[in-house]
């Protein structure tokens, strides 16, 4: 840890005894939109000279509208900066000498000549950016996007895992994910199984924060996914219309609307999902009794049928009061309706007595979840000197009733049955207040609070049929009822300078955590309170012509959710138990990461290594109860440690091929002696995406990805590789304005998930695999009616 700290700070005071001593120059500025004054981010802005049009700086405009070309030699130089939607736009000639150092460009870009009755687009976005703390993946260029869901298209994004169950990580590790830069109560348990509802093509783009700065909350092994959905800041009614019909009965259909008058931006979506999954798992596992040495065997055979019918909707509101004040509001609504039915085959051999029979299930869900933002924001004299409050609210209930049968074959007995009603309720409040100041042209800061007030409700109710009395009466093994409360309460400050080439970016945030598990059904409490301190630091150095290092660093937090605490038990049947560990401890996690970036003549590369040290890394363990039952529950690691290192290459020729591939290798070793294994675990492990697309013209496109991950490391054991490959097609038509498509996923019906667990008493396979080869066809269409506006208008600073 020391020499994290120790090689941070040499960095931090040698990288500018490299700046060349000759006066170079800066030109910065801001991009913003001609009617609402909005900044406009991913423009691409080109700095060339005046004598023979040559390029000398490429830059790609930031959240806040802003851009900076570092290094300048004199001259006499023009800016052009161009963006889908917006008429091309050229700044007049300025002149940069020793007088005239520090130039400022602000551009005001025009949309009045596009209209959508006749769309042209001259060049596309790129899809994939790198900036100096975020990676961001552009969906709307992905035609997988326009009829899967968010968990398919989080497999195309570099550095992102997906595994069978819809389980998302990043660089093979744990990671929030949030929904417009805030933390949404649909991405805690039930993640997954949101993703996998989740439209596509709601989604505008995907952040990728290995290296978080201060600003945002510290949660997540990996880093942070920040998912960005869609919102027109196009004046007039604009919106668009989406249906695909699939395979196995499944469709999904959905439209958003926005009418932007310039002051006041309505804005609203509706979409809805109907899913089939059918999924096998084959389950075996070899135990030894550890008193007697007797061996006993046991197999299970699951075949479970889904069908998940999902609904999402969204409406709100900005409005701009006049120059400096703006507030808005907005709600939305999630419901998910699940009808599942499993069967599974159960052949027990062991000295106990040998068993054969099904166990059936008939599973209802629903789960909804309903929130609201407000936010006012108050802007400064100063261009980007604002304040900012939010404030997030949401209620989220799921009912989930199970009611089982057990079919016997032998031993030749009655049937029996048993049911389990689980309510679980998540509440949570998001209250923040943000503030940043560009004290100067090479200098910001960032401050705020966030607090987040969060409570979990849990309650557990379990009942078998008595066939005495021929009536269910209540079972006290699976009754209980458990509220874990935690609230936390953050400040923090970002420090952001630049230099010559070299920007900084120091950020310090201290967190409060209280936190409560509450025993109910035993009237136990365990309380956990704690404050700690989570420093970042980012460094990003330019070289010549359009390269870049970078170096960031983190400490991260990883909390446990309530079922990981929750200690009493969920039967998934008889013969495997989970259960929550409330003393289990949160994962502190020390990151460290360096990258390079290189961009020429439409091709990129973005290698990175990085390294992370974890204290009390979270392990499920699995153990024998007795000779027929096992108990996993989560377990605190002594400590884990990972290197890896990839690369991100991007090639675009022309616009017509792009391709992105990204191979990335990953060492982990394990320390679980604390666990009572007696030494410590490591493996190489290692994977690759692939995304290409191809244009056929002016009109087709065609669209591959695939993925491959190779073996990775458990405490118990190990799970094997997995491959998949999916391909999309798409044609526009009617004058570009709407697009028939074609996509199928898991064309050769390879992916699966398989682990296999080897120890003293205890050697277990499991095997799952789905019907994941998805066949869609399916039509958009974009309507919209572009208000006319004023000619452009340029504001030259010199």
């Amino acid at each position: 840890m020391q020499k994290l700290y120790v090689l941070s700070f040499l960095l931090l005071f040698s990288f500018p005894l490299f700046v060349r001593a000759q006066l170079n120059g800066s030109i910065s500025g801001t991009i913003t939109d001609l009617k609402s004054k909005a900044p406009l981010e991913f423009v691409n802005v080109v700095l060339k000279t005046q004598t023979d049009d040559a390029v000398k700086g490429h830059e790609i405009s930031l959240a806040n509208g802003s851009y900076t070309f570092k290094g300048i030699p004199e001259g006499n130089y023009y800016i052009q900066a161009s963006y889908i939607g917006y008429d091309d736009t050229r700044t007049a000639v300025f002149l940069l000498d020793n007088q005239h150092k520090n130039i400022r460009q602000y551009i005001v870009m025009d949309n009045s000549k596009s209209t959508l009755k006749e769309v042209a687009i001259n060049s596309k976005k790129a899809l994939y950016i790198n900036t100096i703390d975020k990676k961001v993946y552009h969906v709307n260029q992905d035609i997988m996007a326009k009829s899967g869901s968010a968990s398919e298209i989080l497999q195309n994004v570099p550095l992102v895992q997906v595994d069978i169950d819809g389980n998302v990580s990043l660089r093979n590790a744990a990671v929030t994910i949030l929904i417009n830069g805030k933390i949404s109560p649909l991405m805690g348990k039930n993640a997954a199984a949101v993703l996998q509802q989740l439209p596509a093509n709601s989604i505008e783009k995907i952040e990728v924060i290995t290296n978080p700065s201060a600003k945002y909350k510290p949660d997540g092994t990996g880093g942070i996914i920040n998912i960005i959905l869609k919102k027109d800041v196009k004046r007039g009614l604009n919106g668009t219309v989406t249906g695909n019909v699939g395979n196995k009965e499944r469709y999904n259909t959905g439209t958003s609307l926005n009418y932007n008058t310039g002051k006041l931006n309505l804005f609203g979506s509706y979409s809805m999902k109907q899913d089939d999954r059918l999924r096998t798992t084959v389950n075996q596992r070899m135990q030894t009794d550890q008193v007697n040495r007797t061996i006993s065997f046991y197999t299970d055979f699951l075949t479970a049928k889904t069908r998940p019918f999902s609904q999402i909707a969204s409406l709100g509101f900005d409005y701009t009061i006049d120059k400096k004040n703006s507030f808005g509001w907005s709600g939305n609504f999630y419901l998910r309706n699940l009808h599942k039915e499993d069967v599974t085959a159960k052949l027990v051999t062991s000295i106990s007595g040998n068993q054969d029979y099904d166990r059936l299930r008939k599973n209802f869900e629903q789960e909804k979840s309903t929130s609201g933002a407000f936010y006012f924001e108050h802007g400064f004299a100063k261009e980007d000197h604002k304040i900012r409050l939010e404030v997030n609210v949401a209620h989220s209930p799921e009912t989930e009733d199970n009611q089982y049968t057990n079919v016997y074959r032998l031993p030749a007995i009655a049937n029996q049955q048993d049911n389990t009603l689980i309510l679980q309720t998540a509440d949570t409040k998001q209250v923040t207040l943000s503030y940043e100041n560009p004290i100067s042209e090479q200098i910001r800061l960032e401050a705020g609070y966030d607090g987040q007030f969060n409570q979990h409700n849990l309650d557990f109710f379990g009942e078998a049929f008595n066939q005495a009395t021929g009536q269910f009466v209540p079972d006290i093994q699976k009754t209980n009822h458990f509220i874990y409360n935690e609230d936390i309460q953050a400040v923090y400050g970002t420090y952001t300078q630049a230099f010559q080439k070299l920007t900084l970016m120091a950020g310090l945030r201290g967190e409060y955590s209280a936190v409560n598990s509450r025993l109910i059904t035993t009237g136990e409490s365990i309380p956990n309170h704690y404050f700690k301190l989570y420093p970042t630091l980012h460094l990003s150095y330019k070289l010549q012509g359009n390269k870049e290092l970078q170096l960031n660093y983190s400490r991260r937090v990883r909390r446990p959710e309530a079922d990981e605490l929750n200690p009493f038990a969920e039967y998934a049947d008889p013969t495997n138990i989970r259960v929550g560990n409330p003393r289990l401890l949160p994962e502190i996690i020390n990151s460290a990461e360096a990258g390079y970036q290189w961009r020429k003549d439409g091709i990129s590369l973005m290698p990175g290594i990085y390294y992370r040290y974890t204290m009390n890394r979270f392990t499920a363990i699995t153990e024998a109860l007795n000779d027929s039952v096992l108990v996993t529950r989560q377990q605190n690691l002594a400590n884990d440690r990972a290197f890896g290192a990839d690369v991100v290459v991007g090639v675009n020729l022309h616009d017509k091929l792009v391709v992105n591939f990204t191979p990335n290798i990953f060492y982990n070793e394990i320390d679980a002696t604390n666990l009572g294994y007696s030494h410590k675990k490591s493996t190489v492990t290692w994977s690759a995406n692939l995304n290409a697309g191809y244009s056929l013209g002016q009109l087709i496109a065609l669209q591959l990805n695939s993925i491959y991950k190779s073996a990775r490391l458990t405490p118990q054991g190990r799970y094997l590789p997995s491959f998949v490959m999916n391909l999309g097609a798409k044609r526009d038509v009617l004058k570009k304005k709407g697009s028939i498509y074609f996509t199928v996923s898991d064309i050769f019906k390879t992916q699966r998930q398989e682990a296999a667990l080897q120890g003293p008493f205890l050697v277990q396979h499991v095997k799952t695999v789905s019907n994941s080869r998805i066949f869609y066809v399916g039509f958009s269409y974009g309507f919209g009616v572009v208000k006319k506006k004023k000619d452009l208008q340029f504001d030259n600073g010199g």
